[in-house]
């Protein structure tokens, strides 16, 4: 019984020294071909908003109004400088007698600060590079009314406009 198992056991390690020697030392690798590898990486530019819209609940006497939601912003650009400018049209209803809410009655607020702008003209948001990751920023918006206001719906757009600075 001692001679089958020392027969095994040479065979076993017969087996296990001819499958290492012959899989490192018996080939060599030659080169047959090669294939160019190209990888074009095209610009690109990413505006993502956390929702495509906001409301405001007038109810009560004029004046300061903030949005039901916060919109959280993020930009993402493979290019060199960029920058981001928000600005908004005038809120209007669909009845033409009703005087439109002028644009410079909204501002917005970057990330809980207190201090806001108006948004009656194109005012530069946020800017950034290529080689940063993109963070998002949280925007609070803010409407004044006056006593002039009529009841209604009124309706417009805040409007991102992105630029790639060379």
């Amino acid at each position: 019984m001692t001679h089958k198992i020392k027969r095994l056991l040479f065979a076993v390690l017969v087996t296990i020294y001819s499958v290492n020697s012959y899989s490192t030392e018996a080939e060599q690798w030659q080169e047959a071909a090669s294939i160019a590898v190209t990888a074009v990486v095209a610009p690109y530019t990413t505006v993502k908003l956390s929702t495509n819209e906001i409301t405001f609940d007038v109810r009560g006497e004029p004046g300061e109004y903030y949005s039901n939601e916060e919109v959280e912003v993020t930009v993402g650009s493979n290019q060199s400088t960029w920058s981001v400018y928000v600005d908004a049209s005038s809120l209007s209803t669909n009845n033409v007698e009703i005087a439109a809410l002028p644009s410079s009655r909204l501002a917005y607020a970057v990330d809980n600060n207190k201090e806001y702008q108006s948004l009656d003209k194109k005012m530069l948001f946020l800017q950034g590079v290529a080689a940063q990751a993109p963070r998002p920023v949280k925007l609070r918006f803010r409407l004044t009314t006056t006593w002039q206001d009529a009841p209604g719906t009124y309706k417009g757009n805040i409007t991102f406009a992105f630029l790639n600075n060379p």
